[in-house]
């Protein structure tokens, strides 16, 4: 690893998964039974989209090179931006009316612009987190699912989660894995203490 990803670059990674995750899952596994966790809901999901700003904008120091990568950390940070605008947009429109908002518009440009800066960005991380410059490719993968589909998935008695939830699902992960990538290395690249 030529260059080091700060370690709040990781916690940050980790915590867009998770944060956007907890927000999705709360309200596929709960349903919305109050307007207090619709609240909690985009709120935790909020989270989630500001801490995916926080790990663009410390992408940015070991993303110099070539040319492509630089803009499509660019246009991955403007996608961010728009995701986060549209969570203010949701925490404001739950606090008024008590209900999530049913306009999208910002949530799916902004998802849009991320997945095409992660794809032209990805490759630049390379020689900095090893195999784990696919992981946000992975996730570019799954936002895409997420834009495109929302099929509902039969097993038998059960309905799964539609293909655009299960897309949202590999968004979330790959993020957490990627985080957790940078944290280990962090760690296994820890000077040893002199005696």
């Amino acid at each position: 690893m030529n260059e080091r990803i700060s370690r709040r670059t990781g916690i940050a990674a980790i915590a867009t998964g998770l944060g956007f995750f907890a927000g999705h899952a709360g309200e596929l596994v709960f349903g919305s039974p109050s307007h207090e966790a619709d609240g909690v809901y985009v709120v935790l999901g909020g989270v989630g989209l500001a801490a995916f700003g926080v790990t663009l904008w410390g992408l940015r120091g070991v993303l110099a090179e070539p040319k492509r990568v630089r803009i499509g950390l660019r246009i991955a940070l403007v996608g961010a931006a728009l995701l986060g605008l549209f969570a203010v947009q949701a925490i404001v429109a739950v606090v008024q009316t008590g209900h999530v908002p049913e306009i999208f518009a910002l949530f799916g440009l902004g998802l849009l612009l991320a997945t095409v800066g992660q794809l032209l960005f990805a490759p630049g991380l390379r020689e900095v987190v090893g195999i784990a410059w696919s992981l946000p490719i992975v996730a570019a993968i799954g936002a895409v699912v997420a834009l495109t589909t929302d099929a509902y998935l039969r097993a038998g008695p059960w309905t799964l989660p539609s293909t655009h939830d299960i897309g949202l699902f590999v968004f979330e992960g790959a993020w957490v894995a990627f985080g957790a990538t940078i944290l280990n290395q962090r760690r296994v690249m820890r000077p040893a203490a002199l005696p």
